[in-house]
């Protein structure tokens, strides 16, 4: 009868002790699995992650900066933060004034947020400026002081309040 399809036998794959077999009504055949070892694919794969291992090892290299930048005096003006609760859950504004100003009193690290988003750690002169900013917790202040960035951690140090 022409226009009939036949079934095609039963196939059985199985993988048994490293080996593939396949299973046609009675006959086995059995081949090891092997990698292809002049595969294009494979070498193109191969390149691809010897790229990227490049490229994680190497970028955090070169962005390590070994000295910092140092801009010298700037003036900021921007929200006192309470960076503890700043970062841990990205706590701020006049809902968690309170709260900041504890903080920043028990003499946990304070920052100021700037209007275009940028983070500054305050200092003062080589100690804590908790004692003067905690008052402001939560509110915009303009602060003079010298600036200087490494490892993307923005600081400024000898701050001194703008009237």
């Amino acid at each position: 009868m022409k226009g009939l399809v036949r079934p095609k036998p039963p196939v059985a794959i199985s993988v048994e002790m490293g080996y593939l077999s396949t299973a046609f009504s009675t006959r086995t055949i059995a081949q090891p699995v092997t990698p292809m070892k002049n595969s294009a694919s494979v070498r193109n794969l191969f390149s691809l992650l010897a790229a990227s291992a490049a490229l994680a090892l190497g970028l955090p290299l070169a962005a390590a900066d070994e000295t910092p930048k140092t801009d010298g005096p700037v003036t900021v003006t921007g929200e006192v933060l309470d960076m503890a609760c700043y970062l841990d859950h990205g706590a701020h504004g006049e809902k968690h004034a309170s709260c900041a100003q504890t903080c920043i009193s028990s003499g946990l690290p304070v920052g100021l947020k700037s209007a275009d988003g940028k983070v500054y750690l305050l200092i003062g002169e080589h100690k804590p400026a908790n004692e003067q900013l905690a008052q402001y917790a939560a509110k915009t202040i303009t602060v003079k002081g010298k600036l200087v960035s490494r490892d993307g951690i923005n600081l400024l140090e000898n701050i001194e309040i703008v009237p």
